[in-house]
């Protein structure tokens, strides 16, 4: 019982973990050593990112600064927001807070998240979370997925020592979301060492308003309401990971976090052309749906917190915007939605 309540608080912080897309699973596909996707395992992580961004001049690249990636933006009538972009998960050592997160930080009056992760974690969510997850009508997993997917999870899970008796009460995303929980539980990158959590806590201890860009609930049932063939296409691209590579995906965007490298931080959120999802086997119905998938956990999300964002410009209140470094990026993201409006932003 003890394992499986960690194994759910797990779950939930993977869910989370995936909707917030500081480490998608379009981009874990990239790490097997067979896959068509394998990255340059001998770029330099350590530098800072000397390349053209969505959220610097491309005259200037030399002027992006090093370290964690945050911005100023400043409204059509001067009002400015600090934004940090944040990793989801990250080691011991990282605290305390570096002072380019904690001065901003101490003189907000509103800290804004993606959602306020408390609400999802009390026994009540986590009841909820139970029931949502279960297959309800008779059936086992199964019976929900394709043969192929069934034995690609099977041997996921060996893998980890365990077995689909693990999960065959579940619904396929459930299933799935079961596995990354799993190898979060053996990463040194740990969700409770996340910056959102730290900083959320901190927003509540020291009296500050908390601003909430999504519900907690909205983002598991995104995941949970996606047709269930996405997810036998999800573990089609995930038949060669394992908990090394999984935890080595992580660590290499956790290091270009650390430096500021957005650039490479972009290239691992990316989604790969249709002709390497081909190479791993998924039909055109499945690339679809990939797409689709990528299309409702980022670019959806980026209109909802745009939309909210606009709020808190208004207010004129000082204020630290804090969501994954993956929402500011690219033509639907954040900083250029926002650019269009109007508004200005400058890596600080």
């Amino acid at each position: 019982m003890k394992f499986k309540k960690k194994i759910l608080a797990a779950l939930l912080a993977a869910a989370m973990l995936l909707c917030s897309c500081s480490e998608s699973t379009d981009s874990q596909i990239t790490e097997s050593s067979s896959s068509p996707f394998v990255t340059d395992t001998t770029t330099t992580t350590s530098s800072p990112d000397t390349t053209t961004s969505d959220a610097q001049d491309s005259s200037t690249p030399e002027s992006v600064p090093e370290g964690v990636p945050m911005w100023e933006g400043t409204a059509p009538n001067g009002n400015k927001i600090t934004f940090l972009g944040s990793m989801h998960a990250a080691k011991d050592d990282f605290y305390p807070m570096p002072e380019k997160i904690a001065k901003p930080f101490n003189e907000a009056e509103v800290v804004a998240f993606e959602c306020d992760t408390e609400t999802a974690e009390n026994e009540q969510a986590q009841f909820e979370l139970t029931q949502q997850m279960a297959l309800t009508d008779g059936t086992t997993l199964k019976d929900h997925l394709s043969p192929e997917a069934y034995k690609i999870l099977g041997d996921l899970l060996a893998e980890l020592d365990c077995t689909t008796e693990l999960v065959d009460a579940y619904k396929p995303w459930a299933a799935y979301e079961t596995i990354t929980a799993l190898w979060i539980m053996t990463s040194d990158i740990t969700i409770k060492n996340g910056i959102d959590y730290y900083l959320m806590d901190k927003t509540k201890t020291d009296g500050k308003q908390l601003y909430e860009l999504e519900k907690a609930a909205d983002q598991i049932n995104l995941v949970a309401e996606l047709p269930e063939k996405t997810y036998d296409a999800l573990f089609k691209i995930s038949k060669d990971m394992n908990r090394q590579t999984y935890n080595d995906e992580n660590a290499k965007m956790y290091e270009y976090w650390l430096s500021g490298n957005t650039a490479e931080m972009e290239k691992l959120s990316e989604l790969p052309a249709d002709e390497d999802l081909k190479t791993v086997g998924l039909t055109d119905e499945e690339i679809t749906l990939i797409k689709e998938r990528n299309k409702k956990m980022v670019d959806d999300r980026n209109i909802v917190m745009v939309n909210g964002i606009r709020e808190l410009f208004k207010s004129g209140k000082k204020t630290l915007v804090c969501v994954g470094c993956a929402h500011y990026f690219g033509e639907t993201g954040i900083v250029a939605q926002l650019e269009k409006e109007g508004y200005t932003f400058k890596r600080i």
